[in-house]
């Protein structure tokens, strides 16, 4: 592993910290060249961003302190610690940081959809990087294993495996795909549901789905982030992820849900329908 970029004296520059800010900046890029692609001002775009990112990065520490809490107790000073108090929670982070992208571009008067569509690229290439820096940092490691891609870390007594390099793999692919398919998909005739055009939101829905259904695999081979009264939190919000994704993808598709007053609406149309064609 390589935990260290380099160190002088007391001062050490840890190889995560530099692949964050890496990170960051490809994101930022990758979001800025979508927005200008489709007119949107660059400034208010990268201000969104900035500000998403910290409230996203806050929102996963608090939520970790929060539900690690027999961990930190009321020790400030652990919760500021990064080094040996490490931890995030990351869907906390990302859902946090796409309410304040959400509720920015409805202000704005955007399509808050495709901007979130947008930051959706930016933030599968982010994690990619992220994940990839733990793996080098040696933290998130998974559960032991026996199998031949088990890894030794530095501190740990057998290998175990390397669920960093799972979900760095997992994220470069979603990155590729939803690089791909944002130019493609308004061509999809079953998202289409018969439309001239497509609604935005296939790439919010695509990363929902995908990723809640890899997060609720990857909770058997790592410890919980969020665990309370001996349950796996991690699994519960994945499923609802995937769940969320999937009725999210169904709305956007131009076709009413259930139980809504859209549906309602339809049903009644075509009782009305029905009952003109019988006279």
């Amino acid at each position: 592993m390589f935990p260290e970029l380099f160190s002088i004296g007391s001062f050490s520059l840890r190889t995560l910290s530099v692949i964050l800010l890496v990170a960051f900046f490809f994101g930022a890029f990758v979001l800025w060249r979508k927005s200008r692609e489709e007119h949107y001002p660059e400034d208010q775009v990268f201000d969104m961003f900035l500000v998403s990112s910290l409230l996203g990065a806050i929102g996963a520490r608090v939520g970790y302190i929060m539900f690690n809490f027999n961990q930190f107790g009321l020790a400030p000073l652990k919760w500021f610690d990064m080094i040996s108090n490490a931890g995030f929670s990351g869907i906390i982070g990302i859902f946090i940081a796409g309410v304040y992208i959400y509720k920015y571009a409805k202000k704005k008067k955007w399509d808050s959809f495709e901007i979130i569509d947008f930051w959706m690229i930016a933030v599968a290439l982010m994690l990619s990087l992220i994940y990839l820096g733990q793996f080098l940092d040696g933290s998130g490691a998974g559960y032991p294993t026996s199998l031949p891609m088990g890894v030794q870390f530095p501190g740990l007594f057998e290998p175990v495996h390397p669920v960093q390099l799972y979900q760095a793999v997992f994220f470069i692919i979603l990155f590729r795909y939803v690089s791909w398919v944002e130019l493609e998909y308004r061509n999809f005739q079953w998202y289409r549901s018969g439309k001239k055009s497509a609604q935005t939101g296939f790439l919010l829905s695509v990363s929902l789905i995908s990723s809640g259904f890899f997060f609720f695999v990857l909770s058997f081979f790592k410890p919980a982030i969020i665990e309370l009264w001996g349950t796996n939190v991690d699994q519960i919000l994945s499923l609802i992820m995937f769940i969320v994704g999937t009725l999210l993808m169904y709305h956007r598709s131009g076709r009413p849900l259930p139980f809504t007053r859209e549906k309602k609406k339809q049903k009644k149309l075509v009782r009305r329908l029905k009952q003109s064609s019988e006279k």
